[in-house]
């Protein structure tokens, strides 16, 4: 694909989607980069409209799109407050659009590791920053949103992400070995109410 406009056609991509999972749409689809005159087909999602498309990123053109086009934002940013000011973005956008006010899933994609020790958790996350982005953690934590301590510690973290407005939790388990990944469910699943709503408890 192109690397110019390329979320363009990640837009136009998606609107073929949608197109394809409404019933009764026309069989053609015709846009500035997809031309499609005889479309098969498609089983239709059991969900009516189709699943719900969420997107990533936190540039302002992101942003901007996350609200005019997707279901569901879910960036990862290491800090709450720079969540709560893309959100407020987001819900501009959505706003601009004339789409209702909660179109918008507002989630937080984030690593998660619940020790007892937190500096024993730091210790185990090093090497898995490293393995999965060949970079030190410290680096890591200066991009993505990463969360470690003991039980508290880490609802403590996360619930200032809720504050900041997430309703969705996307975890991914700080663990490399499927026996810690499996710990790591159980932690986390025993951690402490977090403060402030969310949309669900999934995981």
């Amino acid at each position: 694909m192109p690397w110019l406009r390329r979320f363009d056609r990640l837009d136009e991509t998606v609107a073929l989607w949608r197109q394809l999972w409404t019933p009764g749409a026309p069989s053609a689809f015709h846009g500035e980069f997809l031309h499609l005159d005889d479309l098969p087909p498609a089983t239709l999602p059991a969900r009516p409209g189709g699943p719900p498309i969420w997107l990533g990123g936190a540039t302002p053109a992101a942003l901007a799109r996350a609200g005019r086009h997707y279901d569901g934002w879910l960036p990862y940013p290491p800090d709450p407050a720079d969540y709560a000011s893309g959100l407020h973005a987001v819900h501009r956008s959505v706003a601009d659009v004339g789409r209702p006010a909660g179109a918008v899933t507002p989630a937080l994609f984030v690593t998660v590791r619940v020790d007892a020790d937190p500096a024993a958790g730091r210790a185990a996350l090093e090497p898995y920053a490293r393995a999965t982005y060949g970079m030190p953690l410290a680096d890591l934590e200066a991009i993505q949103a990463v969360v470690t301590g003991d039980p508290d510690q880490v609802a403590e973290r996360l619930s200032r992400y809720v504050a900041a407005g997430a309703r969705h939790l996307v975890i991914r388990l700080g663990a490399l070995d499927l026996p810690g990944q499996r710990e790591q469910i159980d932690r986390i699943a025993a951690l402490p109410a977090l403060a402030g709503p969310l949309s669900s408890g999934r995981v």
